[in-house]
């Protein structure tokens, strides 16, 4: 396959998967800003959090971006579903920190589906980079 193939493929399936999850937090968030105190004590609520958990989530997410940054055109086709993956964790860091209570589940939803759509996307490309490399003759 032509690299300009891998280009279309990684941008259309990331950035609609991108403003989809955009779209759910943003609903996520307005949803909760109507809830009250006085029913059930909110048991989804916003509410900022912060513990050891959080911070290691972070230093994990900086340390595999930095490290996609600086492999980016080595390692394509992969990169955009590592990135996409890594988006899935920011997606859940930030449910994980501004979020208490089962509105937690869109977050861990979320890096679900990126991380299986990459996976799935780079089997894919490890598949057909195998085939295109079975085609050209040894020298």
């Amino acid at each position: 396959m032509d690299k300009n193939v891998y280009k279309a493929i990684n941008w259309t399936v990331l950035v609609p998967l991108i403003l989809i999850g955009f779209i759910i937090l943003v609903n996520a968030f307005l949803d909760l800003s109507g809830t009250t105190q006085s029913f059930d004590d909110a048991q989804s609520r916003a509410e900022f959090r912060w513990s050891s958990n959080h911070t290691l989530l972070t230093v994990g997410v900086i340390f595999f971006s930095t490290l996609l940054a600086l492999g980016w055109k080595r390692i394509f086709p992969f990169n955009v579903p590592l990135a996409l993956i890594i988006a899935g964790f920011c997606y859940e860091l930030v449910f994980f920190t501004f979020t208490v209570g089962w509105v937690g589940i869109v977050g861990l939803l979320g890096l679900g589906i990126a991380i299986v759509v990459g996976v799935i996307l780079m089997m894919l490309y490890s598949v057909f980079l195998f085939i295109e490399r079975r085609k050209k003759p040894i020298q």
